[in-house]
């Protein structure tokens, strides 16, 4: 029987549009009523998720989140902390100064505030998107002493992948990046990736791998769908991801794959 089930948030539980589907909303409540521990994985800033988290019904510590692509996974109601794996100020540095001479955007994260170093309509966007503040700073590395759970680099889909070659060079190990979305270059501290992330939680809640679902549809779920006792691809997944997945569903995100997911392993109908 699986006691866990973790679910990326865009274009698998949320329609490409945004909007959360009724029966996914409603299955994964089901799920949540019998027990079974839902956790939402993204490589959304914590506090974009949660109210997505809050819709599937009233906020409770048996609900979990792996937001920043793994780096950090707390409780819904009162945000505990599990685990955290912060990029350092140095990985940072060696980030931004790249980022400059080939005038890339950049984001930062920050408590509930991401930062950036340019006044960008993107960043304005990403605002009314995710509901954060936008700050803006002459020096994000002087602005993140501490660090950051990850670096957001947005261009153009056609570049990215060679600015990403081109940042592992010169990361001397300090940082590892992967795709989110092809417009969406996320840097991470080394070693951190939702798999790692589920791996922790599963371990946390004293939950066998065995027992535990992932489903997603994009190359930061990769690690998730491989670490899970079940990895499972959404119809509207990247290849990529369909190619290592143990299933591939027959539904898209839209049109319900988190309820099919319920009603397969659950028997739960929306």
């Amino acid at each position: 029987m699986y006691r866990l089930i973790a679910t990326d948030i865009d274009d698998t539980l949320l329609a490409p549009d945004g909007s959360f589907p009724e029966v996914n909303r409603l299955a994964l409540a089901r799920l949540h009523r019998q027990g079974v521990a839902v956790v939402l994985s993204s490589g959304r800033a914590t506090v974009s998720m949660r109210p997505f988290a809050e819709k599937i019904g009233p906020a409770d510590d048996t609900e979990y989140l792996i937001s920043f692509n793994g780096a950090r996974v707390s409780t819904v109601k009162s945000d505990t902390v599990l685990f955290q794996h912060l990029l350092s100020q140095e990985a940072v540095r060696i980030v931004m100064e790249y980022a400059r001479k080939e005038s890339l955007l950049v984001h930062g994260y920050r408590d509930e505030s991401f930062l950036t170093e340019q006044d960008h309509p993107r960043s304005a966007r990403y605002a009314r998107d995710t509901g954060m503040n936008c700050l803006q700073t002459p020096d994000m590395a002087a602005d993140l002493p501490l660090g950051s759970p990850k670096l957001l680099v947005i261009g153009d889909p056609r570049e990215l992948p060679r600015h990403r070659d081109e940042l592992i060079k010169r990361s001397r190990g300090l940082f590892d990046g992967v795709f989110s979305k092809p417009e969406y270059l996320e840097i991470m501290a080394p070693g951190v990736s939702k798999g790692k992330a589920l791996h922790e939680l599963a371990g946390h809640l004293k939950i066998p791998l065995e027992e535990t679902i992932a489903l997603g549809d994009s190359l930061n779920d990769l690690e998730m769908i491989a670490t899970a006792g079940l990895g499972i691809a959404v119809a509207n997944a990247r290849d990529e991801l369909k190619g290592v997945a143990d299933l591939v569903l027959a539904q898209t995100a839209s049109e319900g794959a988190v309820a099919e997911v319920a009603r397969r392993f659950w028997s739960i109908t929306a």
